[in-house]
């Protein structure tokens, strides 16, 4: 009866979680660059029973084993392409393949792929919170005044002058990356790459990749799975106060 509570309560904190990641895609649904969070459920780890020998510090008789409910493992980004969409603004840049555009925060050094930049005041290039997009050599990029080309490769031209090229890192599926606010992410572990296959294009911006039919049902799915766990767990609470009831006659 107890082992029901606790299963009933971890698939209402498994379900509430999933609902709560599933509502921030469908929000970000139109936000440039954006990359839907997976959510998979696990069972938490068996747990053996048996008799333990405190002195050996160790199971020394099996009698099987034990899982009590669901668990939401850390969220998993993915990073599929995002659809690009045309602006014709020669400051909105988008990345087609497995590449990021770097950017100087106050944090340090962070990777998107929002380009929807713009100039500053002094002529530097920024995103749309005011961060610097970094050149190859890791340093704010700066525009004298004229018509920008931005090449495939990222080189960049004001009139027929190469001023810099854009500083892109490349991590392939995003392995290594940490999701921060907005559409920053850090890295956690591996320095990024070289961006491979990566093209950059001017006048573009790349859409959300969330499917927003396949979240709606998704979301539907998950709602029954939560109130079928709240009716089990209503269920087991009057059956164990029906219990202590009769045990206190």
């Amino acid at each position: 009866m107890i082992r029901g509570i606790y299963t009933a309560s971890a698939a209402l904190r498994a379900t509430t979680l999933h609902q709560t990641r599933l509502a921030h895609n469908l929000a970000n649904l139109q936000t440039t660059g954006f990359k839907q969070v997976l959510t998979t459920h696990q069972a938490y780890e068996l747990q053996r029973l048996g008799e333990y020998d405190v002195e050996k510090a160790a199971f020394v008789r099996g009698v099987g084993s034990l899982e009590h409910g669901l668990l939401v493992p850390e969220e998993i980004v993915d990073f599929s392409q995002g659809v690009l969409k045309v602006t014709d603004r020669p400051l909105d840049l988008a990345i087609e393949g497995d590449a990021f555009f770097r950017v100087q925060t106050p944090q340090g050094e962070r990777y998107t792929r929002d380009g929807s930049f713009h100039r500053d005041g002094l002529g530097r290039l920024v995103t749309r919170d005011g961060y610097f997009v970094l050149n190859a050599q890791l340093q704010p990029i700066s525009l004298p005044q004229g018509p920008v080309t931005v090449t495939g490769e990222g080189y960049i031209l004001v009139g027929d002058d190469l001023v810099g090229q854009l500083g892109l890192a490349g991590f392939p599926n995003g392995e290594g990356l940490a999701r921060e606010n907005g559409n920053l992410y850090r890295a956690e572990e591996a320095a990024p790459g070289p961006p491979g296959n990566a093209t950059v294009h001017q006048g573009y911006l790349e859409g959300s990749n969330v499917d927003e039919d396949a979240q709606i049902l998704e979301m539907m799915r998950i709602l029954r799975l939560y109130e079928a766990s709240r009716k089990t767990l209503q269920i087991q609470d009057q059956a164990l106060s029906g219990a202590l009831s009769v045990g206190q006659v």
